[in-house]
C-alpha cells in the first residue's frame, strides 16, 4: 500500500487541504496579533508598531542613585539620566562635593537630592538607600561606580592593602545592591550597574595589580550570582567593564609616554575610552532598552578583550 500523500492523488488532496487550512489558520492568528500590538500602542498612545524609539531610552519618572556620583564616570552619567528625564540621587562620601554637584544639575533642570554615604560602611550605606527612597518614595536605578586601586607588586601586597581594596571595589558592590534590591523588590522590578573593569578577565604586564584583578572578578561573578537570584522580582544586574578611560583618577599612569604607548598599541581601535563612551553604555543598560538583558558584562575596551 502506498502512504498517502506520497503516490496516492487523494493523500495529496488531503495534503493540500491541510496546508490550506493552517495557512488560514495562521493568516488568522497573525491579523489578531497586530490587531492586538495597535490596540496596545494606541492604549498607550503610541504611534509605533513594535519597533525601538527613542522612548525606549526615555527614563522618566525613574529615580536613580548613582554611587561615586560627582566623580569621572559617576557625574557625566548623572548627567545623562537627568537629560533622559530621571530623578537622581548623588551619592558620595565628600559632602562639600555632592552638595556642589547637586546644585549643578539642578541648574541643569534636574530633580538631584545630596546623599552623602560612606560605602564602606555597610550600616550607612543602608541608610543612604532608605534617605533616597524616602525623599523620592521610590528606587528604580542603581549605578555603582565606587571603586579604586592601590597598586602593590604581588611579592609586597599587604593583608590591609588587600582587604581594602576588596571592601572597595567588591564588598560595597554587594551591600549596595542588596540594599537598593529592597526597594526594588517591593516595587517590582528595577535595574543595576556595578562598575567592572577589564582587570576581571585580563592581568597588566609589569604593574602590581593582583588586589585589583582579583576584586573585580569578584565583583563579575557576584553580579552572575545577584541577577540569577532576582531575576523573578525583574532586577536586572549587569556589570560594565572598562579599559583605561580619561578621567582624573587614571591621569597618572595616562601621562606616562611609554604605560599609554604599551596600552594603545594592544587597543584595536587605537585609542582609550573617553567618558562619553561609558555614558552611553550606561544609559543603555538602565534603560528599558535592555530589559531582556541581565548577568551580563560589557567591556568597554576599544576591542583589546577580543584580541587576548
Amino acid at each position: 500500500m502506498t502512504p498517502r500523500g506520497q503516490g496516492d492523488p487523494r493523500g495529496a488532496v488531503l495534503v493540500g487541504r491541510n496546508v490550506e487550512r493552517v495557512g488560514h489558520v495562521a493568516a488568522r492568528n497573525a491579523r489578531r496579533f497586530l490587531e492586538h500590538c495597535r490596540s496596545n500602542d494606541r492604549a498607550a498612545g503610541e504611534t509605533r508598531l513594535m519597533t525601538p524609539s527613542g522612548q525606549m531610552f526615555r527614563l522618566d519618572g525613574k529615580v536613580a542613585v548613582v554611587t561615586g556620583g560627582y566623580g569621572g564616570f559617576g557625574a557625566a552619567i548623572c548627567e545623562g539620566l537627568v537629560d533622559m528625564g530621571a530623578r537622581v540621587a548623588v551619592a558620595g562620601h565628600n559632602r562639600e562635593k555632592v552638595d556642589a554637584f547637586v546644585a549643578r544639575l539642578r541648574e541643569r533642570g534636574g530633580d538631584a537630592f545630596a546623599a552623602p554615604v560612606d560605602a564602606l560602611s555597610v550600616e550607612d550605606t543602608r541608610r543612604m538607600m532608605d534617605e533616597v527612597a524616602t525623599h523620592f518614595g521610590r528606587l528604580d536605578i542603581l549605578v555603582n561606580t565606587v571603586g579604586g586601586q592601590r597598586e602593590e607588586k604581588a611579592d609586597d601586597v599587604t593583608d590591609e592593602n588587600f582587604s581594602y581594596l576588596l571592601d572597595l571595589n567588591l564588598k560595597s558592590a554587594m551591600f549596595q545592591a542588596q540594599a537598593a534590591a529592597k526597594y526594588m523588590k517591593a516595587q517590582g522590578g528595577g535595574k543595576q550597574i556595578h562598575f567592572g573593569s577589564v582587570r576581571s578577565q585580563l592581568g597588566l604586564r609589569g604593574r602590581g595589580f593582583a588586589a585589583y584583578c582579583a576584586a573585580k572578578s569578584g565583583l563579575t561573578v557576584l553580579c552572575k550570582q545577584l541577577a540569577v537570584e532576582w531575576a523573578e522580582h525583574r532586577i536586572n544586574v549587569n556589570v560594565l567593564a572598562p579599559t583605561f578611560v580619561r578621567t582624573s583618577q587614571v591621569a597618572r599612569f595616562l601621562d606616562d609616554p611609554q604605560f599609554y604607548q604599551n596600552i594603545v598599541s594592544r587597543i584595536p581601535l587605537g585609542r582609550v575610552g573617553e567618558v562619553s563612551d561609558v555614558v552611553g553604555a550606561a544609559l543603555f543598560f538602565v534603560s528599558p532598552a535592555s530589559d531582556f538583558i541581565t548577568g551580563q558584562t560589557l567591556y568597554l575596551d576599544g576591542g583589546l578583550t577580543a584580541t587576548q
